[in-house]
């Protein structure tokens, strides 16, 4: 590789939104678009002078001499895929997501490496469902000479790329930043209903009520007051500044105050411990008032409006060095009717991602407080050491940590729900993994769940704890339910989501039904064998778990698609989580990779089974499928392929 010719490349990164869940729904159909598709992309980058160097089942990876031709060809792929898409029914739609490149690459043959190719893939995987996002060294060389916008992202925190990469997503509305406002006098042409400014008023009026009851820091009287208050370390405190908008009409403004203050409340409220000042204005110099206040955390953002189409913009910045850490984009219509609503879905959104299940903050606090006492940790800490220090590793030192924090939580506030709900996850968890071989864990962990649903009747994580821990106890019917009410709950959380897999190993199913793939929709959804709805909603997890950080969704589709002999599905599902040295993982990949015919690979699998294990004896695999409860209907499948690779 040292001797590899190198050369400054081009590169367009793209692939197909949501491709596994289509080829698992109509194999020969996705293909069939696929290939269509195929026909557009071809043409294209013939034209741009381009060249498809390597592809993979759904992905392109394309080199160009320039940039400019990368994202003009990118925007022509883009816009004609989107023309294809609204000829046909939706069933027939495909997305791509597109990420642009120009770096130092690596020439091998007649196929290209280096870091200049990884940054390309990287950023195809943060861009949004037929959209393009590009680096700041193909932005710079572009900017002026292609017909776009751009929307600057910050930078980024890619995997594995050493250093953050500025982003771009390129607008693809014609070179406008938002959906062109639509004429609102074309009623007797069919057009849409033209937008009443009366609803605006109202709804405003409500928002300054709720401004009314709030205090917004912003001179230096009360910055030293909170200077001086105790805050439990910098990392708990973080300055929300204001959103900006374009507008200039005192209700937009009025808007974005409102938003703002609800943004602040919704994070207090959801992670005790965590302070949020919130500014009444932009101060010049942001950084100085953040380390002034001993803030760690600093959050801003804009609100664009185009007639009635809105987009919200929210930044979360680390105030040691003013880098962007995370930065969402949600563009969403501003109807009369449903102002409220668009304003709690940006809440509930942002909130979510950043102290919630998207838990955005919780790796950086996790690196501040890894090497402290836990009976030191303050509530937020503690939540934050399970979900950054515990969860990452999963070593049984840091296990009982998190046990004995969570109950040092719940033993200072016993009305601290979000505590209490990982508790019980922690519990359910434990018992999994033998850290909790007493039964009556669970009975505890059931407790932790209940207190937390009383607290907080809407808390998700609470139910699906409830969920996991009933399945121990093979309640099935109560199991259900518990996770109906998390997924009612949270229908967008990949996390949540991604517990669905305990329907594929819980329940009453038999193996044959399990392996009734083609049955008709609906078979299987209700009952005590409802894999038909496990199925649906862990491929749902995996459209929302983009960074593949919940390994449910992957080893419970992993589970059905060797059943189905789908082995290369499966084998796609593990890649997608690797965890090499973890008994499940080297089960379902060991499976699959023998299932298409790899045994080279299948043997390192089975080997570290048997390393896991200590063991080549089928005696010591055996209660593994017995815990959980798929001695009936995965062993049969399973058993002769221990034995074909030495298992006795």
């Amino acid at each position: 590789m040292d001797t590899a010719e190198r050369k400054l490349a081009a590169i367009l990164a793209m692939d197909v939104v949501d491709y596994s869940a289509k080829m698992s729904q109509d194999e020969q159909a996705t293909l069939r678009q696929l290939k269509e598709c195929r026909e557009i992309i071809e043409k294209v980058v013939t034209s741009n002078k381009g060249r498809i160097f390597n592809t993979a089942g759904d992905a392109f990876m394309i080199e160009f001499a320039s940039p400019v031709a990368a994202v003009e060809a990118a925007i022509h792929i883009q816009g004609q895929i989107k023309d294809r898409n609204s000829r046909l029914p939706e069933t027939d739609h495909l997305e791509f997501r597109m990420g642009v490149n120009m770096g130092d690459i690596l020439i091998e043959g007649e196929n290209l490496f280096g870091e200049g190719v990884n940054i390309a893939a990287r950023l195809e995987g943060i861009s949004p469902a037929g959209g393009i996002c590009i680096s700041e060294m193909a932005y710079n060389m572009v900017r002026g000479k292609v017909n776009a916008d751009f929307a600057d992202q910050g930078p980024q925190d890619l995997k594995n790329i050493d250093e953050p990469v500025r982003a771009y997503f390129v607008d693809l509305d014609s070179g406008s930043s938002l959906p062109k406002p639509e004429n609102h006098n074309t009623r007797k042409r069919g057009g849409r209903q033209g937008f009443d400014p009366k609803w605006i008023r109202m709804a405003i009026a409500g928002v300054l009520v709720i401004i009314a009851g709030t205090v917004f820091f912003g001179d230096n009287s009360i910055i030293n007051k909170a200077k001086d208050t105790d805050v439990g370390g910098n990392f708990n405190t973080m300055v929300l500044v204001p959103l900006t908008t374009t507008g200039t009409s005192q209700e937009q403004k009025s808007f974005a105050l409102g938003l703002s203050q609800d943004l602040s409340s919704g994070m207090s409220k959801m992670a005790k411990g965590l302070n949020v000042v919130t500014l009444n204005q932009k101060p010049d110099d942001l950084g100085k008032v953040a380390s002034g206040i001993g803030a760690r955390y600093i959050i801003n953002g804009n609100i664009r409006q185009s007639g009635d189409a809105i987009r919200v913009t929210i930044n979360l910045i680390d105030a040691a060095n003013m880098a962007t850490i995370w930065t969402q984009t949600l563009d969403r219509s501003m109807s009369a009717t449903d102002i409220f609503a668009l304003q709690d879905e940006i809440v509930t959104g942002v909130v979510d991602e950043l102290v919630g299940n998207g838990a955005i903050l919780q790796k950086d606090v996790a690196k501040n407080i890894k090497s402290r006492a836990t009976d030191d940790l303050s509530s937020y800490e503690c939540i934050n050491f399970v979900r950054g220090v515990f969860y990452k590793a999963m070593i049984p030192e840091n296990f009982q940590k998190s046990m004995a924090c969570l109950k040092e939580t719940v033993k200072r506030d016993d009305t601290y729900a979000l505590a209490w709900s990982n508790l019980a996850s922690l519990t359910g968890f434990g018992y999994s993994f033998g850290y909790l071989s007493d039964k009556t864990s669970i009975l505890e962990g059931l407790e932790a769940a209940e207190k937390a649903t009383a607290l907080d009747p809407n808390d998700a994580e609470a139910y699906v704890a409830k969920a996991n821990l009933l399945f121990f106890q093979q309640d099935w019917v109560e199991m259900g339910r518990s996770l109906d009410r998390a997924v009612s709950l949270a229908p967008t959380s990949g996390q949540v989501l991604a517990n669905s897999y305990i329907w594929v190993w819980g329940g009453d199913c038999t193996e044959e039904q399990l392996k009734d793939f083609d049955a008709k929709l609906g078979a299987y959804e209700n009952g005590e064998c409802q894999w038909q709805k496990a199925v649906r909603l862990m491929l749902r997890a995996a459209e929302l778990d983009k960074a593949n950080l919940y390994a449910g969704e992957n080893y419970g589709l992993a589970t059905i698609y060797n059943l189905w002999g789908k082995f290369d599905l499966a084998l796609e599902q593990t890649a997608r989580h690797p965890i090499p040295g973890f008994l499940w993982y080297d089960i379902h990949a060991g499976l699959a990779t023998d299932g298409i015919g790899n045994t080279e690979q299948a043997k390192k699998h089975f080997e570290a089974i048997k390393v896991f294990l200590k063991s080549e004896s089928i005696d010591a695999i055996y209660p593994h499928f017995v815990f959980w409860n798929i001695e009936d209907t995965y062993w049969p499948m399973s058993e002769p392929v221990f034995r074909k690779y030495g298992f006795k």
